[in-house]
Formats: C-alpha cells, sequence, structure tokens
C-alpha cells in the first residue's frame, strides 16, 4: 500500500481513538503514512484539510500556482537547530511547513515548533518557482524535488466549472456558435474565474500533436496532387484482383495499413495520410466509401491491440 492512516486525535482530546471501529467528528486529526505522491492524491478528498491550513492560507501565491516540494536540510545549513517559527521560513522563503520527516519517520509535534536536524525532508507547499530559486542555496537545502501534479484541489471550483461545460455543450448542441467558438468562450471564462490558470491553459495546448496532424494533412494532399496516392490504390486493387478477395479483402489491406502507420504517428495524422488512398482504392472497385470510412476510422484508434502501440499488451 503507498499510504495509510495510522492514528486519530479527536478534537479536544488528548486521547487516540480507534482508526477503524470509532466514527470520525467535525476537526478529527489524522495521522498518515505515506509518500508525498499519495499525500496530493489525499488532499484532493473533499471533507479534508491539512492540519496546516491557517499557515498555507498565508501563501502569497494562487492555489493553482502552489505545488508540494520536498526538501532535505542541510547538515551544516542555517538551518539546523532552529525551529520553523524562529526562521520565519514562510517569511523568508515564501513556503509552509506540512510535516517533517526525520530518519524515515514522520515527526508528530507541530512543525513550526520542532527544531530542524540535518538530513530532514520537509514537506513544503510553495509557490511555482520555489525549487528554481533555492535550487543552488547550498546554506539551507541539499536538494529539493517538486512533486509532480500537487497543485491543491479548487473544490469550490467545481460546480461553476460543470455549469460552464454544460452552457457549452447546449449551445453548441442548440446551433447559437460552432463548437469552436463556444470552448474557446468556455475557456476565457474559466481563466477569468481562476478555475483555470494561463500556464495551464497553455499547456494543455499541445503544439507537438497539432503540428504532426496539420503536416499529414499536407502529406496526404501531396500524395493526391502527385498521384502517389492513385497509384498505391492502383496497387491495392491489383492485389483485391488477384487474389478474389473482392471488396472485404480490400478493407482488410487499408485497416492493416492505417494499424502499421498508426503505431508510428498518431491516429489522427495517420488517418489523414491513409485516407485519400482509401478513397480513391473504393471509386476504382465501387465499394461503399462509406463503410470505407468506418474502416478507417477504427483501424487508427486500433495500433492499441498491439504491444507496440501499448505496453501493457506484452
Amino acid at each position: 500500500s503507498p499510504g495509510n492512516f495510522t492514528n486519530v486525535d479527536e478534537y479536544n482530546s488528548s486521547t487516540p481513538i480507534d482508526i477503524y471501529d470509532d466514527p470520525l467528528l467535525q476537526n478529527d486529526v489524522l495521522w498518515f503514512s505515506g509518500s508525498a505522491n499519495v499525500v496530493s492524491d489525499l488532499r484532493k478528498i473533499p471533507g479534508l484539510v491539512l492540519y496546516q491550513s491557517d499557515e498555507l492560507a498565508k501563501i502569497q501565491h494562487k492555489d493553482y500556482d502552489r505545488r508540494l516540494v520536498q526538501a532535505v536540510v542541510a547538515r551544516k545549513g542555517i538551518l539546523v537547530g532552529k525551529t520553523v517559527k524562529e526562521l520565519r521560513f514562510r517569511t523568508k522563503y515564501g513556503a509552509a511547513v506540512i510535516s517533517i520527516n526525520r530518519e524515515g519517520r514522520r515527526v508528530h509535534s507541530h512543525p513550526g515548533q520542532e527544531k530542524l536536524q540535518g538530513g530532514d525532508v520537509l514537506l513544503l507547499e510553495a509557490g511555482p518557482n520555489f525549487v528554481k530559486d533555492h535550487a543552488e542555496s547550498s546554506h539551507a537545502f541539499v536538494l529539493l524535488s517538486e512533486v509532480k501534479d500537487s497543485s491543491p484541489p479548487r473544490l469550490r471550483h467545481f460546480v461553476p466549472a460543470i455549469l460552464i461545460t454544460i452552457a457549452m455543450l447546449a449551445v453548441y448542441t442548440a446551433g447559437v456558435l460552432p463548437l469552436l467558438v463556444s470552448s474557446l468562450l468556455a475557456n476565457m471564462l474559466m481563466l477569468i474565474m481562476g478555475i483555470l490558470s494561463q500556464q495551464e491553459a497553455r499547456d494543455a495546448v499541445n503544439w507537438e500533436v497539432f503540428v504532426t496532424i496539420a503536416s499529414a494533412f499536407g502529406i496526404g494532399t501531396a500524395l493526391t496532387n502527385s498521384g502517389v496516392a492513385g497509384g498505391i490504390a492502383n496497387g491495392l486493387v491489383k492485389f483485391v484482383e488477384v487474389t478474389g478477395l473482392g471488396a472485404a479483402g480490400l478493407y482488410a489491406a487499408i485497416y492493416a495499413a492505417t494499424v502499421l502507420i498508426s503505431s508510428i504517428v498518431t491516429n489522427n495524422a495517420a488517418a489523414a495520410l491513409v485516407f485519400p488512398i482509401a478513397m480513391d482504392a473504393a471509386d476504382q472497385t465501387g465499394a461503399d466509401q462509406r463503410i470505407m470510412a468506418y474502416c478507417l476510422m477504427l483501424a487508427a484508434s486500433a495500433s492499441f491491440m498491439s504491444p507496440f502501440g501499448y505496453t501493457t499488451n506484452l
């Protein structure tokens, strides 16, 4: 198991309660043992907040700009022998200490009151540039590691995000606006409301995929204009005629070729490359173009059946 709850301290009581049998109450403190990655997932559960929420609220960064960082205290650094409170850690470094791990064990005392030792691993909530700004700070930390996808959840934006998405689909379905325009408007609303950050919006655009698909359309047009597509289609038609497989053989040949190509490039690019060849072959043989289109569509995403396309199949 990547982590588990080890204890529960009942609110206004110094006596721990049974973690499995006693019902949880508001303000109960749950002690968790696990990796930083699991902590990132844990705080996305509605109804749970980090114990240091009061300190986190004072960080001068928006929720979507925050992330969890693991920092190892330098053995002879300026942090050793001092508490987080004495160091005014949040003011000096712009980060809040969530927990302290010492020699493989979590320190259960309040992080602000514990004197730091060399080799302590601090779990911090910090701004987007914390690792970059302190990577060379050998006087404080010897190692910094950002936890991937650890931005705090924005659960208060859940309902607005759902309503905006539903409105976008309703506007498109009603024919008021094209899907592209309605989706752009929805994205702008989410940016304005803070549901989505500008960096998240930029990162969501995979330019590599767009360029590959656009290039594939260009190559497909070039294949048609140069006659290469027609030549390949003629070869497929002759193969079908020689083997006597008919339209079924042509569909199978197009399917197999598309699967092979989609194992190398994206499924959209594979479909764009094979489409002119497939339609030309269908015209020459009188095969149903609609069936050919369905065949091409299914084949473009069928490479997941192969070990090469999806390693889990190994």
